[in-house]
């Protein structure tokens, strides 16, 4: 096995180093989900080196829409998302891939003046494992008849099912929301499941630079059939679930560039 392969392989193995995420994890069905995912990495590694695969980092900002949060998020409480994953390309148009996204959101009563005598503040850590498919507009950029890559801009739109463990903090600031005895109402009993089924859909963009190398931004949300991502529900409103969402731009390595993929 060459240089150039042993690199590969000491990239990709670097991705494995999510697994420290798992040591710190309480909730033991997350913890089986996030071994699932990397021994999924695990026994694809052999075939990534001959097959149509390719890998991508993710960078960009989270926020949320829910109980602490008005109908227009809040910018302030926008928080730093990073993420990895693989991808395959099926077709010039469909691509699937399995990612990995860490970020946090957060909300606080005091960022709106009628509802700072409430008090209800909230900081969730996320950890997002989700199975993505994109389809890409235009296609994937191509070889000519005489050999030359020939770069191409699409729009992409996605959409996909994901588990998001959820360690959310929330807190009451203010005597008025206080029991009668005096004490905070957080965590609220119901507040038991940590780990949420969640499904990211959204839009954006990629640029095919070459063979090997693609660069795009993309935003979506994640909806998460549960009103307690920000650790807050029949204290505020009961009648609708959280959302959060991501935006931020990824840039993607292909292993084996064959006129294909994206992420």
């Amino acid at each position: 096995m060459g240089e150039k392969d042993n690199n590969k392989i000491q990239f990709l193995l670097s991705l494995l180093r999510f697994r420290h995420i798992v040591e710190g994890l309480k909730n033991e069905r997350m913890k089986f989900l996030v071994k699932c995912f990397l021994l999924v990495l695990i026994v694809m590694l052999p075939m990534m080196l001959t097959a149509q695969f390719s890998f991508g980092l993710i960078g960009g900002v989270a926020n949320y829409q829910g109980d602490i949060a008005k109908k227009i998020t809040n910018v302030g409480e926008t928080h730093i998302a990073i993420g990895g994953g693989l991808g395959y390309k099926v077709s010039p148009y469909v691509d699937v891939k399995a990612q990995m996204i860490l970020t946090q959101i957060s909300g606080d009563d005091a960022n709106y003046t009628d509802r700072a005598n409430r008090g209800f503040k909230f900081e969730s850590d996320l950890l997002e494992l989700s199975a993505i498919v994109d389809y890409s507009i235009f296609g994937s950029g191509t070889k000519s008849n005489t050999g030359v890559f020939n770069p191409k801009f699409s729009p992409i739109v996605y959409v996909g099912v994901g588990m998001t463990k959820v360690n959310s903090f929330a807190e009451c600031l203010s005597d008025s929301c206080l029991t009668t005895a005096g004490v905070s109402p957080f965590p609220e009993k119901d507040n038991t499941n940590s780990v949420l089924f969640t499904v990211p859909i959204g839009v954006g963009f990629k640029y095919d630079v070459s063979p090997s190398l693609t660069f795009g931004i993309r935003g979506g949300y994640r909806y998460s059939f549960s009103d307690y991502l920000d650790g807050i529900s029949k204290e505020a409103n009961a009648d609708a679930n959280d959302w959060y969402f991501i935006l931020g731009a990824n840039v993607v390595f292909y292993i084996q560039p064959k006129e294909r993929g994206s992420f």
